[in-house]
């Protein structure tokens, strides 16, 4: 279960895909071994909704519910989580805030669908499927800063927030514990995640040794990421002074540019890395084929964005404009010394 909930099972991203005529989780997970696998389970940390998706259908095979149900009954109603929801049936009846786009040349749309109605997507919901507010991440995170309020022993609730597999090059933090990104700053412990949608940000970071707590939500892309890091990063400022220092990137290197670029791919989407006129850029996006397909609307592609690789010998970069602007990764190698993939959000992509 670690491999699953540390992200270091193997698994590639999502299976986007899948058939959903049956509607079941059990239907979704049966569907995942047409799923790459990136690494030999526990080799390295990957982000994986999959995994998820795979912990979610052993809850239902323990508990005997729906993994939905077992969620509500064990976890959101003890909390008083009464605006967290999986079903769009019981969004509808709350507030809820609708996603937007920006285009490039500033006209604004509406994103949709806000959220997919579609059964088969019970798939999707153990790993990016709830629906939640700021007051009642708030009260999560309250719980989380607490002793486990008899839900769950605080020991186990402290082991979450222990290291227990190291991130590279990444954005997101420095180690993942269990389900939180881990990252320490000026000597001091923050516990967060994040995730996104259609027109959809959220973050949540929590200063455990300060019993602090910051949300913040977005409803309009791309900027919605870089809004979100801005007040994650200036709250501990502000209020604790813990300040997060931005990396530094190196000048352009010709060389060292043109070795990397090229494409690489998840399981969905594709990553372009190109060289040209003095400037390295990322682009990344879903892949045609998979957009075409689709019978809903999806978000939109990053356009190219110029990226910088950073001090050091791991071949780290920043992106350093864009909507994905702050995001971090790296470029891994084969046994040949070959560029094979590149790290970005912690997914990896393999070169095509």
């Amino acid at each position: 279960m670690l491999n699953l909930l540390n992200h270091t099972a193997g698994l590639d991203w999502n299976l986007i895909d899948a058939d959903d005529t049956d509607g079941s989780l059990a239907a979704f997970v049966a569907q995942l071994d047409r799923l790459p696998l990136i690494a030999p389970p526990g080799a390295r940390a990957s982000y994986s909704q999959a995994g998820y998706s795979l912990a979610g259908l052993v809850v239902e095979n323990v508990t005997g519910m729906p993994f939905e149900k077992a969620v509500a009954e064990l976890v959101l109603e003890p909390l008083g989580l009464s605006d967290t929801v999986y079903d769009l049936d019981e969004v509808v009846v709350r507030r809820f805030a609708v996603g937007h786009h920006r285009a490039e040349d500033g006209t604004v749309t509406l994103a949709r669908p806000w959220k997919s109605w579609r059964a088969g997507t019970r798939g999707n919901n153990p790993g990016g499927g709830i629906v939640s507010s700021a007051s009642d991440l708030l009260r999560w995170a309250r719980f989380q800063l607490g002793d486990g309020e008899g839900l769950l022993p605080a020991q186990a609730l402290a082991r979450m927030k222990q290291p227990t597999v190291g991130l590279r090059g990444s954005a997101l933090g420095d180690a993942l514990g269990i389900c939180w990104f881990l990252r320490d700053v000026e000597g001091v412990r923050t516990v967060g995640h994040g995730g996104s949608g259609n027109g959809q940000f959220a973050e949540l970071l929590l200063v455990p040794e300060r019993d602090f707590a910051v949300v913040s939500l977005a409803n309009i892309g791309p900027d919605g990421y870089q809004f979100n890091q801005a007040v994650l990063k200036r709250a501990p400022e502000l209020y604790l002074g813990v300040v997060e220092r931005e990396p530094e990137p190196l000048p352009y290197d010709e060389e060292q540019a043109r070795e990397v670029a090229g494409r690489y791919e998840t399981d969905a989407m594709n990553l372009d890395i190109a060289a040209d006129a003095g400037r390295l850029t990322l682009a990344v996006g879903i892949k045609p084929q998979i957009r075409a397909a689709s019978d809903v609307q999806m978000p939109p592609d990053y356009p190219a964005a110029e990226i910088g690789f950073l001090p050091g010998e791991g071949e780290e970069y920043v992106i350093a404009e864009g909507g994905l602007k702050g995001q971090r990764g790296f470029f891994s190698r084969g046994a040949d010394g070959t560029v094979t993939g590149v790290d970005l959000a912690g997914r990896l992509f393999s070169r095509v």
